[in-house]
């Protein structure tokens, strides 16, 4: 008898499959959550009129009105959106995949921040999985005050395409950078908003994986958001090998002391590299190191090679320590020491906010106070608070014909604009 030959799929292919069912899900689960808010919506609208005692005649021309508005709004979901939509105004990021652009959307005058990235470099480097695992994050993070918001999504025969909000506060690395270190009471209000916000990332059902000061962006008043969901993972027990995420390439140096490399290692905890499986755990742990950072100036595992760097982490019962100067306190020493730990007795968020560093601190409340440092922004198309980067390639092809039909990519459709 002969056996039969074992099938071997790829990585590539199994990325494909899994975007593709994930997009089927959110497909069809978005459409029964809308129908039934239509339906909820009208049964309101039925209960309003009868209670302001509308006659039948009336009530039928405020539907007739309803239904008017609501035809003009499903036209314009299915306008396919294009990149000639986008004036390109000037470039704010730049990584392994592709480029970020502050952009003004025509057709509304809104300004926002572009994601434009190659579809072959990921299909190369097997990254299809983590731009639908992006894409997916921001979608059901709609309306959450602590995530970078996502206006809409789509893509062209060579890109795809993320448009988000621009936030011209910069991120916390340039703030760092421009402090050099942080008081405590400046950085009890920081940890204060990420501790928030990494709960809400663990709430929606995942794992960051890739929290660093880069990924901390600051809006106009200074308050925090989360941003670069591409490292992303379900919230659940983990073996993966470790991936350090090819960021953006910005900081000329990482305040003087510590090299901001693509794909540092400096924030990972060390059961990712080690494979012993993890969960969101692991987001507490880079936590901490931020918070030893805004204190003391660089990652408590710093060195000038990524892999002696992973090493450490690994090692760090042996290698951890606080420095002499500059000097921290004993409770903010206890906190770090407490999220910078082996996963079995790392602190979990309820412990985190009860913690007595915070002394007292309402942090649910965090954000209606005052951030203890408000961006310089002269207008609303300020990018002084962002790396300048030189121009590498055309915003549009112009040798590639201009069309407005969306091209496939297993997984990554188009969105409803949000403009």
């Amino acid at each position: 008898m002969i056996g039969k030959k074992e099938i071997q799929i790829s990585n590539a292919t199994r990325d494909r499959v899994e975007a593709c069912r994930l997009y089927i899900e959110r497909k069809y689960a978005k459409q029964i959550q809308e129908e039934q808010q239509q339906l909820e919506g009208w049964q309101q609208l039925s209960k309003l009129m009868d209670a302001l005692h509308m006659n039948p005649k009336e009530q039928e021309i405020i539907k007739k009105e309803i239904l008017k508005k609501e035809a003009e709004q499903m036209r314009k979901k299915r306008t396919k959106l294009s990149i000639e939509d986008f004036q390109p105004l000037a470039i704010i990021g730049r990584g392994a995949f592709g480029e970020v652009r502050l952009c003004r959307h025509v057709p509304s005058q809104q300004i926002v921040a572009v994601k434009k990235m190659k579809k072959h470099e990921m299909i190369f480097k097997n990254q299809i999985g983590h731009v639908t695992n992006e894409r997916k994050v921001l979608e059901e993070a709609k309306g959450n005050n602590w995530i970078v918001e996502m206006k809409c999504s789509f893509q062209d025969e060579k890109n795809l395409y993320l448009v988000m909000e621009y936030l011209a506060g910069g991120d916390l690395m340039t703030l760092l950078m421009k402090k050099d270190i942080l008081s405590e009471a400046e950085a009890r209000f920081y940890m204060a908003e990420l501790v928030q916000a990494v709960a809400s990332v663990h709430k929606l059902g995942f794992i960051h994986r890739d929290l660093k000061p880069d990924n901390i962006l600051l809006d106009n008043n200074g308050h925090i958001k989360l941003s670069d969901f591409g490292l992303c993972k379900d919230a659940e027990i983990h073996f993966d090998k470790p991936v350090f995420s090819q960021k953006f390439k910005s900081k000329q140096t990482r305040r003087e002391k510590a090299f901001s490399t693509v794909g540092t290692p400096d924030y990972i905890a060390p059961e990712v590299p080690l494979q012993q499986g993890y969960d969101g755990s692991v987001d507490w742990w880079s936590v901490g190191v931020i918070l030893y950072e805004m204190l003391v100036g660089y990652p408590p595992s710093y060195t000038d090679d990524p892999s002696t760097t992973c090493q450490r982490i690994i090692r760090f019962q042996q290698s951890f320590a606080f420095p002499e100067e500059p000097k921290v306190s004993q409770l903010a020493k206890d906190l770090i020491s407490k999220l910078v730990c082996d996963a079995n007795t790392r602190l979990t968020y309820d412990q985190i906010i009860r913690h007595p560093w915070f002394g007292g601190l309402s942090i649910q409340k965090i954000r209606d106070m005052k951030a203890p440092y408000i961006p310089t922004i002269r207008s609303e198309l300020d990018t002084s608070n962002f790396d300048k980067y030189e121009e590498e390639e055309p915003w549009i092809n112009k040798n590639q014909k201009s069309t407005k039909k969306e091209m496939t990519f297993v997984g990554y459709t188009s969105q409803t604009r949000r403009f």
